[in-house]
């Protein structure tokens, strides 16, 4: 199979088709069963109904101090946000890591929940089409933890900053009280969005604003003012300055790992076979259009070999490599390759010739 038996190069950037014509698929349309994407809506979705019945019931209070009120503030949730979000003393001080994952899959209130969904909805597919299922749920997640990770640098300074001088009007530090909590899928969110912006910068998309005035930019034009925007807050210290830390952190992971993809491939081996078997879960089969891929496929009954397994890695390595490589094509053109790229192309075509 050559080069233009490839959807990224049938399929000219900007052409018309699909939403603001990718090959991609967007939102739920096309899918045979479910996606990783919907999934980790259908989880997140879940957990917040759970919470909010929970909530009447069972309830965790915490105790923070407010610089704005000089005084401690108490902050109610519900039992799953307590034991669940995320926060410097319990990361730093209480050593509990697993919540780097868990508060990704928490939210506020409806209209955070509303808002983040609709943007992994909207997003998420293509870039789970181009990483494939696996990597996709790995970089989703180390995109999340990326926003944490950016928080508590952040949160640790501003701590520091203050007690050291008694100020807190540095830019970008954050200084509140170390259990003030975060929680939210943005983190993870925004990094698949930078990883959009990557892929189909140009793709033109309209918007709602206020439910009402039509907007229509490209991709990349609206990452772009939704970064600056939170590096904004950040810098001038307002509200929601944490979050948007959050939201900083997991652009510039999505950034790195989606022009990184072969840095996943270890998630090529994670253990969710029996989840993708038929007749035991609601995943289908899905197949870009040239057939070259295949993600959401049922696994033969007898395990592979060490050898197998070995040679398969080493072949699913090679054609992530390729696509990537094809797909930068599309976005930024020929003359952006470098040698060693246009080599792994030629290899591969080669390759293909002599089947």
């Amino acid at each position: 199979m050559g080069l233009d038996d490839r959807h990224y190069v049938r399929n000219p950037h900007g052409a018309s088709g699909g939403l603001g014509g990718n090959p991609f698929p967007t939102g739920l349309a096309g899918m045979s069963g479910w996606s990783f994407n919907t999934w980790l809506i259908v989880i997140n979705v879940a957990v917040f109904v759970l919470d909010v019945l929970l909530k009447p019931v069972v309830q965790g209070v915490i105790t923070v101090y407010s610089l704005e009120a000089k005084g401690p503030v108490q902050i109610s949730m519900g039992v799953l946000q307590y034991f669940g979000h995320f926060s410097t003393s319990t990361a730093l001080q209480e050593f509990q890591i697993w919540r780097f994952l868990t508060f990704q899959f928490l939210h506020a209130n409806l209209l955070h929940i509303f808002f983040n969904m609709l943007a992994l909805y909207w997003f998420g597919p293509m870039v789970e089409h181009y990483l494939g299922s696996r990597r996709y749920l790995a970089f989703y997640l180390l995109s999340g933890c990326g926003g944490a990770m950016l928080y508590l640098i952040l949160n640790v300074g501003g701590i520091v900053y203050y007690k050291s001088t008694g100020q807190h009007g540095l830019p970008f530090l954050l200084v509140n009280d170390p259990a003030m909590p975060l929680v939210g899928a943005s983190a993870g969110i925004f990094g698949v969005l930078a990883a959009a912006a990557y892929l189909r910068p140009n793709q033109v998309i309209t918007l709602l604003l206020f439910f009402v005035l039509p907007i229509s930019m490209r991709i990349r034009t609206l990452v772009i003012s939704l970064f600056v925007i939170a590096v904004f807050v950040m810098f001038t210290g307002g509200q929601n300055a944490g979050g948007e830390a959050g939201h900083v952190g997991g652009a510039l992971i999505g950034w790195l790992l989606i022009r990184r993809a072969t840095w996943l491939n270890w998630a090529l081996w994670l253990p969710l076979d029996g989840l993708k078997r038929k007749g035991h879960h609601a995943f289908g089969r899905y197949a870009s259009p040239d057939e070259a891929r295949e993600y959401f496929t049922g696994q033969p009954g007898r395990r592979p070999g060490f050898f197998e397994r070995r040679r398969t890695q080493r072949e699913q390595s090679d054609l992530d490599e390729v696509d990537r490589i094809l797909a930068k094509i599309a976005t930024q053109g020929m003359g952006s390759l470098t040698d060693r790229e246009r080599g792994i192309l030629q290899r591969d075509t080669e390759r293909k010739r002599g089947r």
